[in-house]
């Protein structure tokens, strides 16, 4: 799988989360992650969320499958309370 992204979102993200999305496939190639679909406009969006082993939380990525072998990372941050609490139902 190809990972793709903006680098001024990328700037961005790292500004307003701290996280880079260049650490995208942490999450996406997690085997416990959860996926939920999410549409914003007329964009199918996806999102999933996953405990990172090697950074001890849950994280949330945001992306869109651009072709078969192509993810564009959108955001990658720390989940919410809301998040880790169904990440958790979810996945245990």
């Amino acid at each position: 799988m190809q990972f793709t992204f903006d680098p001024r979102k990328d700037a961005a993200n790292i500004i307003k989360h701290g996280l880079s999305l260049s650490d995208a496939p942490l999450v996406f190639n997690a085997a416990n992650k959860l996926t939920i679909e999410s549409t914003r406009g007329s964009e199918d969006r996806l999102m999933d969320v996953a405990l990172v082993a090697v950074a001890g939380v849950v994280l949330v990525l945001v992306y869109v499958l651009r072709e078969p072998n192509k993810v564009r990372a959108l955001s990658l941050r720390r989940a919410s309370k809301q998040e880790r609490t169904l990440y958790a139902q979810k996945t245990h």
